[in-house]
């Protein structure tokens, strides 16, 4: 069992202790009441925010981030870091990755994944405009004029009807990588190329307008903006850096370096600086006068999988992004950020993480990527990216058993390695356990898990669970995530039967559309001393029920 933080409030601690004779109960034959949220322990923290993308500064001196996993904008007050206002789909804001404030508080984002970017009035009056998926980076002149550009999913630099009603123009139609965007003071539009390691400027009105480079030798610039004395700053986000550039004489300084990667920045009527630590959950302010403040704590901003490796480190897949691996006092002994380094040189993190030994098997729908890495010296053993949109992945005997849910013929589990299907005929298959012998698949959209013995065909254990996703085996039984009863269950491996060992989770966040329909994946898992861990998406919370 692991010790309980003494920060932990009192009800908690005697929970847990309660928890754990109910463990010790169940083993004599007694029939066990599941567990609730108050009989866990909290494994780190959650954070407050579901990550931060791009932010702004608005007119009411207030700090706007724009949150694609947390599906909002939040907004926080720039010296407490109380979260004010967050502003979600109810106001038409879907996924948002960048976000801009007008002097009379007209709200602008951009949607990603959608592809849609957005206007909220300050009478809460709402639009939408299709540019393309990929839409990311989004500023306005001092004149009125919006502009836009496409990363990541798509190319192109484009000009935008601030009422978002004429058709977009396009400034550079095959401009690739442009990302957080300013007009420096010389009325020309500066951006970062985010795969080049370049800064460049563009003459929008010029005949044939063209990117010209005036700043070289980053590793992964994503934002630049200009202080109210018209010095261009810049975020290298994979060295974790704010730096201030003299681009006549090429001096640059370091104001900010951090240990985890810098999505964005912006600057307020004081020319502090607040940037976005995305895969920490924070906001973090810059004063003049060199020191750094945390808006909020750090935490796990969006966890999804979870995994127990045979030293007893727990390892979250904390967002998209990035992976902790926490020790025994409930802290993080090791990180792994996606820096975006070249596909295969470093470990990349994931939605989901499982134990394969002393090594972690990481997925990526995103990146369209599974891994096998050692977390010990950071070595990438496999880098698979040939399957169709990952959702997790497995050791299962000899096998690297992948989940693949883009398939337009009923999705399925293959052997990554050879594309082999281990099963098939799937809706959406999201949990996946093994015992070296039989796997075992949670299929979500058809509400069932099958057993897969060696060499044979895949049989229903358990049918009519409601969103199944996490999966663990637990002894004779196998732990289940079911999502749409805030619940996880076991599932007896050996006659199905189907009980509740945890309720009153908070489960089911939303969903971001033209994203895969469980959204958020929760996950479950069993560490040595057979306590159990789960993954809760709506309040960005991991639990441990000690027994």
């Amino acid at each position: 069992m692991r010790i309980l933080k003494s920060s932990l409030p009192p009800v908690i601690a005697i929970s847990a202790l309660m928890a754990a004779s109910i463990g010790a109960a169940a083993q004599d034959g007694m029939e066990a009441e599941p567990y609730t949220p108050e009989d866990a322990a909290l494994v780190w923290r959650a954070s407050v925010l579901k990550g931060a993308n791009g932010n702004y500064v608005g007119p009411d001196g207030n700090v706007y981030a724009a949150s694609v996993a947390g599906d909002e904008i939040t907004v926080q007050d720039p010296d407490t870091g109380e979260v004010l206002d967050r502003i979600g789909p109810e106001r038409g804001v879907h996924g948002p990755d960048d976000v801009f404030v007008t002097d009379d508080g007209t709200i602008y984002w951009t949607e990603i994944l959608g592809g849609n970017v957005g206007m909220l009035k300050p009478d809460g009056t709402f639009t939408t405009q299709q540019v393309g998926p990929g839409v990311n980076p989004i500023t306005m002149s001092d004149d009125g004029r919006l502009f836009v550009a496409r990363d990541f999913l798509g190319d192109g630099l484009y000009e935008l009807d601030p009422e978002l009603v004429e058709p977009p123009r396009v400034i550079i139609e095959d401009l690739v990588g442009m990302n957080g965007m300013d007009i420096g003071p010389d009325g020309l539009l500066y951006g970062p190329l985010f795969f080049g390691g370049a800064i460049a400027r563009v003459d929008v009105d010029a005949d044939e307008p063209a990117a010209e480079i005036v700043a070289e030798g980053f590793r992964v610039p994503s934002a630049v903006k200009f202080d109210s004395d018209g010095r261009l700053h810049a975020v290298d986000l994979a060295e974790g850096q704010i730096l201030r550039l003299d681009l006549d004489s090429g001096e640059r300084e370091i104001l900010v370096d951090i240990e985890a990667p810098l999505d964005n920045m912006a600057f307020d009527a004081d020319d502090r600086i607040f940037t976005a630590a995305s895969s920490d959950g924070q906001i973090l302010r810059l004063d003049t006068d060199g020191t750094v403040h945390a808006l909020n704590e750090s935490g796990f901003p969006a966890p999804g999988g979870v995994s127990v490796a045979p030293d007893g480190t727990v390892w979250v897949a904390a967002d998209a992004f990035s992976i902790r691996g926490i020790g025994p006092d409930d802290e993080p002994v090791m990180s792994f950020f996606d820096r975006w380094d070249q596909p295969g040189t470093v470990p990349a993190p994931g939605f989901t993480v499982s134990a394969d030994g002393d090594r972690l098997i990481t997925t990526s729908w995103f990146s369209n990527a599974v891994q096998v890495f050692d977390p010990t010296t950071g070595e990438v053993i496999e880098d698979i990216r040939t399957l169709a949109v990952p959702l997790n992945a497995i050791r299962h005997g000899d096998v690297l058993a992948a989940a693949q849910g883009g398939l337009a013929d009923g999705n399925n589990v293959v052997d990554a390695n050879t594309g082999e299907e281990l099963v098939g005929g799937l809706g959406l298959p999201l949990g996946l356990a093994s015992d070296g012998e039989t796997l075992y698949v949670a299929d979500w959209a058809l509400g069932t898990v099958f057993a897969v013995p060696p060499d044979g065909e895949a049989v229903p254990l358990a049918t009519g669970l409601s969103s199944p996703e996490g999966l663990a085996l637990d002894g004779d039984r196998l732990l289940v995530v079911e999502e749409g009863l805030d619940r996880v269950s076991a599932i007896d491996v050996a006659s199905g039967e189907v009980t509740s060992v945890v309720e009153g989770l908070d489960l089911g966040g939303r969903v971001i559309p033209t994203t895969l329909p469980h959204g958020a994946f929760n996950g479950v898992a069993v560490g040595p001393d057979g306590s159990i861990y789960v993954t809760e998406d709506v309040t960005n919370a991991v639990y441990e029920f000690a027994r």
